[in-house]
């Protein structure tokens, strides 16, 4: 009996092994294949049938599949977890070259970790500490092939290993200034696969690392040759479209430098056609990463080339172009598209498959079938143009979420009112452009202000909106900026109404409360509505419809947390109510995410009196927050909303909950305005900072007022108007004591104001721009 217990235990351990084993390949294929969330899905069963199978060594290999899997998704905190663990783990087993290779990839995963956020001594001593572990292993597999017993695929296996932590280690090198350690490591790397004859996807990046040391050694004519080796192995594998991104890139870098504008823009065509034929979901999450950290180097650049040469409509239709790439990669293919187009998103999931999966077995395979390989890929992204090209005659909103769909600056004339002014900035590094377009005109204009110090300004702003007490302070600042950012613009302007497309930090700039030096606001000379991009045009404008009304409204939504009770949100849903009779309302712990979503499509203008909470590192994340429900967790988030199906003319955020934090690019405001329209409404409201309730109340019951006679953009210029000028004739005010009716009441903590920005017994007066200036329409105006 005891014998058959034993068997048992046996076997159901080798089944154990065997199921590990299998979901651990599974998720490295999926991953491969970039298909992440599955390649997680494999890597947890890999685990729990791991330590089911009570084997150390597969549980550790599984976590290492676990932390590869997590960091893919972008998930790093959770990533690192992991990969600690697993070091632990590791640590414990006897020493051997398999054990080895997963010790040395923890140590790899770690250091890159340290890379990425930058603690460079860290990343080096834990990169080093991978190399040598995987060095051991590789010298441990050749000598046992001098004697006749070598394991076939173990010495290719354990030479790309070292080649990746001397990859990694490279660049950590040269980012902290060791650039003959880095040129050491590089140089090595390409030697062992000359020596080897690996067909390997390291050998490119290993020359580009190469060609950086020389750029930053200003020694252009190796870093071209470099470059030029990188750039031709990539192209000749047909596999590594990051690569062929940032070679080109650099190689147009070199010739911008060398005063060879036509050459240089070649190859920044070249890396941007290249990108844009990539949608994000076949990149890793490493190179995306660095593509966006870069700041689109190559459109920035380009752009720069094509000004420097006159060509304003051409560099107009490059900062679209980036716009829409910046976009794309936020999606990613982490969005729920609408049910109606469901069915293309699943082919277009389908084709992705097949050439991600294709490209990986040309990256990572030494097979005779190459060249048959190549005319499979050939194929897979002839069928994906052609998939693309029947989206986009069926629903080109669609496609512009599937590739790059930017409309010309002549297609954007095209589409404007007479009357109608658009200014579009495109901020880079050192300088920031912008383009006046109108109907039948365009003045470009160079604005000396770089980045870092156009931050600076939109920080200092922002903070000091909050200190009611330091009016004088802030107009100094509007002032300022105005005078930098407007002046040099407004001359060439000749509309009678503005729509502002921002770019970057500028995402949070509030335009409108810009003073000019006669001392008036930006909005008190014209309306003002914003775009992300000027091609959303195209999309709000066919969206446009007549104002119903019908209005479903949500206030001051349980969130279980006292502080984050908004008092009079309630309050404004009901003023709704009174103006719009055939509104419905739905307060505190009614006011769930579950009504929203049912409701939501059969109402004209869906309003929410609720905080909304914007995710800098995840933008998707972003949510509109509600009351919680048995089936849903009350945070309506930015990736739920692409997919729901909307009829309304006008959405309505009215307390929003955002900040700059570490001076975002604006992508979380975007996408959560984005996908409203998306959805089907062409304009929305939005706040830049979280609003005091009593003052929104009051602004949006003359808002809603206005509509019943007004255009959208002019209703809420009229009710910023009204609380510049302090004509208000609500007791809600006179309850927090603002609008100079009595003191200034307790505000909950947490919420809004500077707690020492005001003293309790100075009035406060509704023109003070913290009041009226956060709110702005995005999207259509009329």
């Amino acid at each position: 009996m005891a014998e058959k217990d034993a068997l048992s235990t046996r076997s159901a351990r080798t089944y154990w092994k065997e199921a590990s084993s299998a979901y651990g390949e599974a998720s490295w294929a999926a991953r491969s294949g970039g298909q992440l969330q599955k390649s997680l899905s494999y890597a947890q069963r890999a685990l729990e049938t791991a330590e089911k199978a009570k084997d150390p060594y597969l549980q550790t290999r599984a976590i290492y599949r676990l932390a590869s899997a997590y960091a893919a998704l972008r998930q790093y905190g959770v990533a690192k977890n992991w990969a600690e663990k697993g070091l632990e783990v590791a640590k414990q087993i006897p020493p051997g070259p398999g054990i080895e290779a997963l010790e040395g990839e923890f140590y790899r995963l770690l250091g890159s970790d340290y890379l990425r956020n930058g603690d460079l001594q860290k990343a080096i001593e834990y990169l080093f500490h991978s190399l040598r572990l995987q060095e051991s292993r590789l010298a441990y597999f050749e000598s046992v092939r001098r004697y006749g017993q070598s394991i076939p695929e173990a010495i290719p296996n354990a030479q790309h290993l070292v080649l990746y932590s001397l990859n990694n280690l490279g660049s950590a090198y040269r980012l902290a200034g060791r650039l003959e350690d880095a040129k050491e490591g590089y140089e090595k790397g390409i030697a062992l696969i000359k020596r080897s004859g690996l067909k390997t996807t390291a050998e490119g990046n290993l020359y580009q690392g190469l060609a950086q040391v020389y750029l930053a050694q200003k020694n252009y004519s190796l870093a071209l040759v470099n470059l030029t080796n990188a750039l031709r192995i990539a192209e000749e594998r047909k596999s590594e479209a990051f690569l062929i991104y940032t070679a080109s890139s650099h190689i147009g870098d070199i010739y911008r430098q060398s005063q060879k504008p036509a050459e240089a823009m070649i190859y920044y065509r070249k890396a941007i056609e290249n990108v844009e034929a990539t949608r994000s979901l076949l990149t890793s999450e490493e190179q995306r990463q660095a593509f966006f950290e870069g700041g689109l180097s190559a459109y920035v650049a380009l752009v720069d080339v094509l000004l420097q040469s006159n060509r304003i409509d051409e560099a107009f239709n490059y900062s679209e172009r980036a716009r829409s790439r910046v976009f794309l990669d936020l999606l990613g293919s982490r969005v729920q598209l609408s049910r109606v187009r469901s069915g293309l998103l699943e082919e277009e999931r389908a084709l992705q498959e097949q050439i991600a999966a294709t490209k990986a077995r040309l990256t990572s395979e030494d097979v005779p079938e190459r060249a048959g390989l190549r005319r499979e890929l050939d194929e897979a992204e002839e069928a994906y143009s052609a998939f693309l090209a029947k989206v986009r005659k069926q629903d080109k909103e669609q496609a512009s979420l599937m590739s790059v769909e930017p409309l010309s600056l002549k297609q954007v004339q095209e589409l404007l009112d007479p009357g109608t002014t658009l200014i579009e900035y495109f901020v880079t590094g050192p300088v920031t452009y912008v383009w006046v377009v109108e109907k039948d005109k365009v003045h470009f204009v160079r604005v000396g202000l770089p980045r870092e110090k156009l931050a600076g300004l939109v920080k200092a702003l922002r903070e000091n909106i909050f200190s009611l007490g330091e009016r004088e302070k802030f107009i100094e600042l509007s002032a300022s900026v105005h005078k930098q950012l407007l002046q040099p613009i407004l001359s060439h302007v000749t509309g009678k109404e503005l729509i502002i497309v921002p770019h970057d930090v500028l995402h949070y700039l509030p335009f409108h409360a810009l003073l000019s030096p006669q001392g008036r606001y930006l909005i008190e000379q014209y309306p003002i509505y914003y775009l992300s991009s000027a091609s959303l045009l195209q999309f709000t404008k066919e969206k446009r419809r007549a104002m119903g009304e019908k209005v479903l409204a949500f206030g001051n939504p349980d969130l279980s947390d006292p502080k984050m009770a908004l008092q009079f949100a309630g309050i404004e849903a009901k003023e709704i109510k009174s103006l719009y009779p055939q509104s419905t309302i739905y307060l505190e712990k009614e006011a769930t995410e579950e009504k929203a979503k049912t409701l939501a499509p059969n109402n004209d203008i869906i309003h929410f009196a609720s905080h909304a909470e914007l995710d800098e590192n995840d933008p998707l994340s972003s949510a509109v927050l509600l009351a919680k429900s048995d089936k849903e967790d009350g945070r309506l988030e930015v990736r739920e909303i692409f997919g729901m199906d909307l009829k309304a003319s006008l959405v309505v955020l009215s307390a929003c909950e955002t900040g700059l934090g570490k001076l975002s690019s604006g992508d979380e405001l975007v996408g959560l305005t984005r996908a409203f329209i998306y959805a089907g409404t062409p304009s929305v409201v939005a706040s830049l900072w979280n609003v005091e309730d009593s003052s929104t109340a009051q602004l949006m019951a003359s808002f809603y007022k206005n509509l019943k006679t007004m255009s959208k953009v002019e209703a809420l210029r009229q009710a910023q108007l009204q609380l510049i000028r302090g004509n208000v004739n609500s007791d809600l005010l006179a309850r927090r004591g603002i609008g100079g009716v009595e003191k200034l009441g307790e505000v909950p903590e947490g919420r809004s104001l500077s707690p020492d920005s005001v003293s309790p017994s100075v009035s406060i007066s509704t023109s003070h721009p913290y009041f009226w200036a956060p709110f702005i329409l995005v999207g259509e105006g009329k």
